[in-house]
């Protein structure tokens, strides 16, 4: 699957790299349609905005006199998403003539600009992808298969032993990444305890993560909350900008998160330059479908609900 969707970014590389400026944002537009579309490109995308908020802040600059660059091929591919995503957003085709120092005619300045925001795109993806390093795009694949093909399974594995059984429910998400080629070691000694933790040893990103069992009674809100935080103090342990939290809901209700998301619509938990992105997992045997279940009992937890436990935490004496 990762060689396909390889081969088919190549081959848009290729397109876009010989057209000429009428058909430049015509085919911006498709290109962007076609990541949008796509989950694991969808989570890449988020996975490298959330670790480069400066990159994304700086690239929103429009004067023409200034350029940004980046100093690392990550920041370089996040400046150029941001910048070729907003001009994909408009309808004049040749907008990008104002985003390009000394420019000499519409292709040259399009040769420019392509070298500047979108070769450093497409360089990225195709080295996440040859490295198949795409955790976020994973996690979501393994939610959809447990609650489409796996539900009954982990119930059964949760139920054989329940006090044990976030722990069980950890190892088979563990198994599952390893199966899709991400190599780990899990539960390393941090400074904040032993969590479930995930350490890509070969990747310049380690999988910094946690696992926890949401079951509306005594691993509720408060619960999830405080594995919020602890994921949040994992980053700074391993000094990463992006954690995830994935959550496996045993109960028959239904856990709402009350924090912003993307345009991908993946939750997230973002506090102090650190994001924290949240995969909630169903795997409660609903008797019913979904379309004849009703409004479900509902426990909402926000994000001010999260950064008053945050901040209640900071302030405990050690």
């Amino acid at each position: 699957m990762l060689r396909d969707l390889r081969l088919k970014v190549r081959n848009r590389h290729s397109n876009i790299g010989s057209c000429g400026h009428r058909e430049f944002l015509a085919l911006s537009k498709q290109f962007f349609a076609f990541v949008a579309a796509n989950s694991l490109l969808t989570s890449v995308m988020a996975e490298l905005l959330a670790r480069n908020p400066q990159s994304v802040e700086e690239a929103t600059v429009n004067h023409p006199s200034i350029q940004v660059y980046g100093e690392t091929a990550e920041q370089a591919a996040t400046i150029a998403y941001t910048k070729w995503k907003r001009f994909s957003g408009q309808d004049r085709p040749e907008e990008f003539f104002d985003h390009v120092i000394g420019s000499d005619g519409f292709d040259g300045s399009l040769s420019r600009y392509r070298d500047w925001y979108v070769d450093p795109l497409f360089e990225y993806l195709d080295e996440v992808l040859e490295d198949s390093n795409i955790i976020l795009g994973t996690l979501l694949r393994y939610k959809h298969k447990v609650e489409w093909y796996r539900r009954q399974e982990l119930q059964h594995l949760f139920a054989e032993n329940s006090s044990q059984g976030e722990k069980t429910l950890a190892k088979h998400m563990y198994e599952y990444l390893f199966d899709q080629g991400i190599s780990f070691h899990v539960e390393p000694q941090t400074a904040s305890g032993r969590p479930d933790v995930i350490s890509l040893e070969d990747s310049e990103h380690p999988f910094v993560g946690d696992a926890k069992v949401f079951d509306a009674a005594g691993r509720g809100a408060t619960y999830i909350k405080k594995g919020l935080y602890q994921v949040y103090q994992y980053c700074f342990d391993y000094n990463e900008a992006v954690g995830h939290l994935i959550i496996f809901n045993v109960s028959d209700k239904q856990l709402r998160l009350e924090f912003p998301s993307g345009v991908d619509g993946i939750p997230r938990f973002e506090y102090n330059h650190k994001t924290i992105f949240i995969t909630v997992i169903d795997i409660h045997a609903h008797e019913e479908t979904a379309s004849k279940r009703g409004i479900p009992d509902t426990v909402t937890i926000s994000a001010d609900d999260v950064i008053r436990e945050a901040k209640e935490q900071e302030q405990a004496p050690q």
